[in-house]
């Protein structure tokens, strides 16, 4: 028979110093890559707040710039106003144009609009009144429209002296009014 190994003490030692010295290592081993994890995950999570702040202060912006739109609604459709579009520039001009005239006792008898690709993308209406007319009508005629909204322009105006009649009364040839479309 063989004979048998004791374990003695010295080996019981040696064995709980080797596994004390193996624990030791490992657990700083374990301490140092929880570590690193701690670290990583510090550092995503600043980076999350840094993002959430950036957004609060994005979405604070955003409702300020919604505030802003929704007091000056009324001058975006006032500036709107200002454009005739290009479908319907023709029969707001010519209604604007032919209640002015009505209001300040004139009448249109003809009108012809210009070919805004043959006049260089300049839309136009070209207004005849009825022959003579009193100057200070004319005048008010002459107002109404500068001041209409969608804007118009007159751009020529073909005026002479009437030889016989009233002072105050003119002759008013073609008058060519520039209409703002956009």
């Amino acid at each position: 028979m063989a004979a048998k190994k004791s374990f003695k003490p010295q080996n019981l030692r040696s064995l709980l110093g080797f596994l004390l010295v193996v624990i030791i290592v490992g657990s700083g081993a374990l301490f140092y890559f929880s570590l690193e994890q701690v670290r990583q995950y510090a550092i995503s999570v600043n980076h999350r707040i840094q993002d959430a702040d950036a957004s609060a202060g994005q979405i604070q912006q955003l409702q300020l710039l919604k505030s802003k739109l929704a007091s000056s609604n009324d001058l975006v459709t006032k500036a709107n106003q200002l454009f005739s579009t290009p479908d319907a520039y023709q029969t707001q001009a010519l209604t604007d144009i032919r209640n002015y005239a009505s209001a300040t006792g004139l009448s249109v008898a003809s009108t012809s609009f210009g070919d805004p690709t043959t006049n260089g993308g300049v839309y136009s209406i070209t207004i005849t009144l009825s022959k003579p007319v009193s100057y200070s009508k004319l005048l008010a005629f002459l107002n109404d429209v500068e001041g209409n909204i969608p804007k118009m322009q007159v751009s020529s105006l073909d005026l002479s002296y009437v030889e016989s009649g009233n002072a105050d009364s003119v002759n008013v040839g073609d008058t060519t009014i520039k209409i703002s479309v956009h």
